[in-house]
């Protein structure tokens, strides 16, 4: 950088000189160091450095079940459904849901499965599963449990992609 400065007459253009030598100096001195961030040391926190996990991803969950009517009959068939949430910032692809039920004694009375053509897009619900479920004639606890597995994308939580609930059938 060439400093060009006609010469001072005045005190206003010696501070203004001297201003800009002094500019001119700082420069110099950032150009002359290296200020890139180093690796931090061994006791501060692990940063993440897979770019697998921080990129733009969906996610979807189960964000409900529900039993119509809230009190089911033993004997009698209730209606199961099953919805789904997108709470990701990308659309999904293709899902599978697979819904059973056990009952009080862990056996299977119930298994479902579908498979999920169309793509939740970001923020929407849908309802991925709906079904009448007969209970059997004996009363007591049900499990409901549904697992949510994605094709063909990359889930970024796929821990929310299985849920279960407890119903009574009297």
């Amino acid at each position: 950088m060439i400093l060009f400065v006609e010469s001072p007459g005045s005190r206003r253009r010696r501070r203004v000189t001297l201003f800009a030598f002094l500019l001119f100096v700082v420069s110099l001195v950032f150009l002359m160091n290296d200020y890139r961030l180093s690796e931090p040391p061994p006791e501060d926190i692990q940063r993440e450095k897979s770019w697998a996990r921080s990129g733009v991803m969906p996610d979807i969950m189960v964000s409900g079940i529900e039993v119509q009517p809230h009190v089911p009959q033993a004997g009698k068939p209730f209606v199961l459904n099953v919805f789904c949430q997108n709470i990701g910032i990308v659309r999904t692809g293709l899902y599978d849901v697979d819904v059973t039920v056990n009952d009080s004694s862990g056996n299977e009375v119930f298994a479902g499965q579908t498979v999920h053509n169309e793509a939740l897009y970001p923020g929407q619900t849908g309802s991925v599963f709906s079904a009448s479920v007969a209970c059997g004639n004996t009363p007591g606890r049900y499990t409901i449990s549904v697992l949510v597995t994605p094709n063909g994308f990359e889930d970024s939580n796929p821990q929310n992609n299985r849920t279960s609930r407890v119903i009574d059938v009297r």
